[in-house]
């Protein structure tokens, strides 16, 4: 029966044992699926199988690479050669420079770390969207040729996030406005009429003007409650469209 994975900000600790990552016991290791449980962990397994989603596990457990690009996060030193073999030598220079990239880029995590194998999202300059698509590609497996497919997929999507991040960072804040407005009534919420979208928008900021961390859900049902009285029709779908576009229009940290 598959195990339930834990929350992805839980990604500097064991999903199974619950213990950090380190360069002794609890060395980490991402299978093809993208998984990343301890080598303890995975020796202690009944079937050659990942324990989240049942993919088997087709590489030895002793041949696959620890994660060293998650182990630097923690404060261990990432070697200079490691031992990986690879069918061919191409192959393994590819490897190697891959590897060395996403290192790399992993230390765009460094300021996330906390204790106790949980990140903290409070002292990154990334965006939240951009911290969870970054954990996704450092926790895929190069080795095999599955993770190495997720890797690109993991890759394309940080990159295309980062393009639409750097846009909205130079667009004017009007044209930024009206463009989202556009998307609203675009998306079936034209009966939101100019004066509820603007008290909306209002509400929307009432709510997170103290930095409290709400979910999208609970954003929207306080936003519902509060326009209902003024403004009888407002629903939880119209304004549930709306804080979906702000959220993807990183609007939101």
């Amino acid at each position: 029966m598959p195990v339930q994975a834990a929350q992805w900000t839980e990604f500097l600790s064991c999903p199974i044992c619950y213990n950090e990552f380190d360069e002794n016991v609890h060395k980490p290791i991402s299978l093809g699926c993208s998984h990343t449980v301890c080598k303890t962990c995975l020796n202690k397994l009944h079937r050659k199988a990942c324990p989240f989603d049942q993919t088997a596990i087709n590489t030895d457990i002793d041949v696959l690479p620890v994660n060293f690009a998650l182990l630097q996060l923690v404060g261990a030193q990432v070697p200079d050669h490691q031992s990986v073999k690879l069918s061919n030598l191409g192959e393994n220079k590819h490897y190697e420079v891959a590897k060395k990239c996403v290192e790399d880029l992993a230390l765009y995590l460094k300021p996330l770390s906390g204790g106790k194998g949980v990140a903290s999202l409070n002292q990154s300059a990334l965006s939240r969207p951009m911290q969870r698509k970054l954990v996704t590609l450092v926790n895929c497996q190069l080795v095999e040729e599955e993770g190495r497919v997720r890797a690109i997929r993991a890759a394309r999507s940080l990159g295309e996030r980062t393009v639409t991040e750097l846009i909205l960072q130079h667009q004017n804040p009007q044209q930024l406005s009206a463009n989202l407005w556009a998307a609203v009534r675009a998306r079936g919420c034209q009966f939101l009429g100019p004066a509820m979208q603007e008290e909306a928008l209002k509400l929307v900021l009432l709510a997170l003007e103290d930095g409290s961390a709400l979910s999208r859900k609970v954003l929207v049902l306080f936003v519902v409650q509060r326009l209902e009285p003024r403004f009888p029709q407002a629903s939880k779908t119209s304004i549930g469209h709306v804080v979906q576009l702000l959220y993807r229009a990183s609007c939101f940290k």
